[in-house]
This record gives C-alpha cells, sequence and structure tokens, in this order.
C-alpha cells in the first residue's frame, strides 16, 4: 500500500527540479499563440521581457499540470510605427518575447466556433468600426485638414435615399406626405395660384391684342 501511494506521488512530480520561489499575486500576462505550422507536441507563448525558461515551465507545471521538455525563446523587435494622433511622428513599440516549448503530450487546437454571438461579436465590430473613425477624425483634426465627404463610406441611410430617389424618378413610387401642415401655409399656395392665373390672364390678353393689331 504505501509503495502503491508512493509510486502516485512519483508519477504527479515532473521529472525536472522545480523552482522554491512562491508567486501569490502575479502581475505578468501569457498568451497562448495559435501557430498552425508547429507540430502537435510544440506550442508557443508570448511572454514578458523578464520571463526566464524556467518560469514558463514551472507556471505550464504548477497551473496546468502541463509538461514540457524543452523551451527555446528569442525577441522579435517591432518596426517603426506611426502615432495615431500625429501625422510626423514615428516611434518603435517594444519587443516581444516568443517562448517555443516542446510538450511531453500533444495537443491539437479545437475547431474555431462557427457561431460567434455569445461573444458579442456585432458590439465587438461596432466598437472597432467607432474606433477607427474616431482615429480618422483626430487625424484630420490634428493635420488641419477637412475629409472629403466623397472619401467616407456611403452609409445606409444614404444608400436607401439614393434607391428610393430612384424609383421615384422612374415612376415606381410617387410621392407623398401625410404630414399635417399649419393652414397658414395653405393660404399662402392659395395666393401663389391666384397670382399665377392673374399672370398668365395678362399673358394671353398681350398675346391676344398682338394679333389683333397684326390683323388690322
Amino acid at each position: 500500500m504505501a509503495e502503491a501511494a508512493a509510486g502516485a506521488v512519483a508519477r504527479q512530480l515532473p521529472k525536472f527540479k522545480l523552482g522554491s520561489k512562491q508567486v501569490f499575486l502575479p502581475d505578468h500576462v501569457i498568451t497562448f499563440l495559435h501557430k498552425t505550422h508547429l507540430p502537435p507536441n510544440e506550442a508557443a507563448f508570448q511572454v514578458p521581457l523578464t520571463f526566464t525558461k524556467f518560469d514558463l515551465r514551472d507556471y505550464l507545471w504548477n497551473v496546468y499540470n502541463v509538461e514540457v521538455t524543452k523551451v527555446r525563446s528569442y525577441v522579435k523587435a517591432q518596426p517603426l510605427t506611426q502615432r495615431p494622433n500625429r501625422a510626423n511622428s514615428w516611434y518603435r513599440p517594444q519587443s516581444l518575447k516568443i517562448m517555443n516549448v516542446e510538450l511531453k503530450e500533444p495537443f491539437q487546437w479545437p475547431e474555431a466556433p462557427t457561431d460567434l454571438q455569445p461573444w458579442s461579436n456585432e458590439l465587438f465590430k461596432q466598437r472597432e468600426a467607432r474606433l477607427k473613425q474616431n482615429r480618422r477624425e483626430q487625424f484630420f483634426a490634428q493635420t488641419a485638414k477637412l475629409e472629403m465627404k466623397s472619401s467616407k463610406p456611403v452609409s445606409k441611410e444614404r444608400k436607401e435615399l439614393s434607391e428610393l430617389a430612384q424609383k421615384m424618378l422612374s415612376g415606381e413610387v410617387q410621392w407623398k406626405n401625410d404630414v399635417i401642415l399649419d393652414p397658414k401655409w395653405d393660404e399662402l399656395v392659395k395666393s401663389l395660384d391666384t397670382k399665377e392665373g392673374a399672370d398668365t390672364a395678362a399673358v394671353k390678353a398681350k398675346e391676344v391684342n398682338n394679333r389683333s393689331e397684326q390683323t388690322s
């Protein structure tokens, strides 16, 4: 019985020596990278620049019970990037540290979900579109330039208005307005009609006079 218990404890421990430093409130962020070119027994992680190979090895074992046999790391420099709110300001973002590990047991990535509704995908798209529009507005404000209306994407409302206008021009849809106007506008319309009628009668009378003079 004691031998079986000792064997179970031995199987739970990895083949390497674990670190003795305890971390109670970690503030680091580790990202599991999905790289399709890696075989099933390898995995890639983005770690802080201060992380060592032993830190990642102990982290995977203590948190996820994943044993690794080898760790390789490299630092990836970032290209020059233009600041979003300044036209002629460039900077180099902080470098990234990538670690590739060899797993004792292979890992297979699950299939990507097709229904993204549980993660509020539509709300995320609206947020990203709004952030992109804000960055464009800030850029034009910083450079003291006016964005041309033709350069902006056509909105859904403008497309609907354009389609309605085409239908009205072709006679497919008749214009109607069910809004009740103030009665004073009816009086104005009547006065305009009366004035137009008087002007038309005067023009016709003048034409008749001209014809009678020519015949005489």
